[in-house]
């Protein structure tokens, strides 16, 4: 998860110095083609991830389980939708070449779970638990409440600032709702979300995007801290990607509890239609 301005300190194009503007048309590697990139042989995978997606001393953790996920898709039948993902953050994992052993777990009827350890550098830097499952027929049926389809023109583009997380380059942000970073008040944190990358959206590019927002917990601190996620569970309820790359997705999350230095949270994602199609949870190590 990463560090973002106040939606009032964002800054529109017309306005972005050349040092900003630099940030952002400097060469970066899109999700896509570092998905196409990866390399299987047998239950193991390779990946090259590039050094424009690091978070602080780390990679961006929504890249890492978009990573897993593409290579435990590999192990898995198309017609069975991601349910879960619930990926666990051992260690930082720098730019470089990863490698990928995944494992399936168990094949039933209608559900497959897979597991699968990235390691960079001879390390495990982190463990996945994915959940695919085909649908079934059922007479329970509940909704989330919908929200109203993105309506983004009166916002500002929130730019690259200084000190910004590199991976940002990546997406377009435009804050709904959020305190100031760093300034002692509690708030939740709302924003509409998109990828920069031209290709098409697919389930990965949706689990990038659902970590894109900093835990709100930043919003309280009293000056600049860091903080880590150390679990995330990714719930899917609704499985249609099928949206221009150019539209926008929508990410609202808030804290349950915190306390002694841990956060726990959760949030929702919405697609552009305002459709509830995520729930995300996680345990965030905090150090302000």
């Amino acid at each position: 998860m990463g560090v973002f301005p106040h939606q009032s300190d964002v800054v529109r194009s017309d306005v972005v110095t050349s040092s900003l503007r630099h940030l952002v048309t400097s060469f970066l590697m899109h999700l896509s083609e570092i998905l196409n990139g990866m390399k299987a042989e047998g239950l193991e995978c390779s990946v090259h991830v590039t050094d424009d997606w690091a978070q602080g001393r780390a990679t961006f953790g929504g890249l890492i389980a978009a990573v897993g996920n593409e290579a435990m898709r590999r192990l898995v039948p198309t017609d069975r939708a991601l349910r879960s993902l619930q990926t666990t953050f051992v260690g930082p994992a720098a730019a470089g070449e990863w490698r990928i052993a995944t494992q399936l777990l168990r094949v039933g009827k209608a559900v497959s779970i897979t597991q699968c350890e990235i390691q960079e550098g001879g390390q495990i830097v982190a463990t996945l638990v994915g959940v695919y499952g085909g649908d079934r027929s059922s007479a329970v049926k509940i909704d989330l409440p919908a929200m109203p389809p993105a309506n983004v023109e009166h916002l500002a583009d929130m730019l690259p600032f200084e000190g910004a997380p590199r991976f940002l380059q990546h997406f377009w942000v435009r804050w709904i709702e959020g305190a100031r970073l760093f300034t002692g008040v509690r708030s939740a944190g709302r924003a509409f979300i998109r990828h920069r990358d031209p290709e098409l959206i697919t389930e990965s590019h949706i689990v990038a995007l659902a970590d894109c927002l900093p835990t709100p917990a930043m919003f309280m601190f009293g000056a600049p801290a860091p903080a880590s996620s150390l679990v995330w569970s990714l719930e899917f309820i609704e499985h249609d990607f099928a949206f221009p790359q150019n539209t926008w997705w929508r990410v609202d999350h808030d804290i349950d509890a915190a306390r002694n230095g841990y956060v726990n949270q959760f949030g929702v994602v919405y697609d552009p239609n305002g459709r509830a199609i995520a729930l995300t949870r996680q345990l965030v190590a905090i150090f302000g």
